[in-house]
C-alpha cells in the first residue's frame, strides 16, 4: 500500500542523498524492504526526486529584481494589483517552481468537487497515462553494435575476454 509513511521515508532519503551530492538512488518504486515493486510508488518517487533536485537549485539571487517595472505598472491601476495571473508571473513561474504532474496544488473546494482524489489515486492515473504511450522502438540501427564494440574494447583493456550478458549470456 502506497501511504504517507512510504512517501515520508522516500522524501527524507531523497533529500538527504541530494544534499550529500548523491545523484543516483536505488529503490524507486520499491516497498516492503524492497521485496515488491509498485508503479504508483515509482511515479511518486520520481516526483520526490524532482522536488529534491529543485531544492538543490536553491533560490536564485539577482542583483536587479526581475519584476521591478511591474510595481509601477500596477501602481497605476485602480483597485491595487494582482500578480498571479499577469503574463510575467506565468512566464517566470514555471522556471522558478517545480510543477508537479501528480501533486494537487489547486483549491480545496475543487479537490472536494473532484472527489478528493488521494496522491495514490493521482499516481495511479499517471501510471495509466504512461502505460498508454507506445513503447519506444529501440536504438537506431547500428547504435547497439557500436556500443557493444566500445564495451568490448574497454573490457579487453581491463582483461575481460567477454562482456557479460552479451548475446543472451547471463554469466551462468
Amino acid at each position: 500500500c502506497v501511504d504517507a509513511q512510504a512517501g515520508l521515508e522516500t522524501g527524507i532519503g531523497a533529500v538527504l542523498a541530494a544534499l550529500a551530492g548523491i545523484n543516483v538512488v536505488s529503490g524507486g518504486g520499491m516497498m516492503d524492504y524492497e521485496t515488491c515493486q509498485s508503479l504508483e510508488k515509482l511515479v511518486i518517487d520520481d516526483e520526490i526526486c524532482a522536488m529534491a533536485y529543485r531544492l538543490l537549485e536553491g533560490i536564485r539571487q539577482r542583483d536587479d529584481p526581475i519584476a521591478r517595472d511591474l510595481f509601477s505598472e500596477f501602481g497605476k491601476q485602480a483597485g491595487g494589483f494582482e500578480f498571479l495571473t499577469h503574463p510575467h508571473t506565468l512566464q517566470w513561474f514555471r522556471e522558478e517552481q517545480h510543477v508537479s504532474r501528480i501533486v494537487d496544488r489547486g483549491k480545496y473546494g475543487q479537490w472536494v468537487a473532484d472527489g478528493k482524489p488521494s496522491l495514490a489515486a493521482r499516481a495511479h492515473k499517471r501510471v495509466e497515462e504512461l502505460l498508454a504511450v507506445p513503447a519506444a522502438s529501440g536504438l537506431p540501427s547500428g547504435v547497439l553494435a557500436e556500443l557493444r564494440a566500445i564495451m568490448g574494447r574497454h573490457g579487453q583493456r581491463y582483461g575481460l575476454e567477454k562482456i557479460p550478458a552479451e548475446n543472451g549470456d547471463r554469466g551462468n
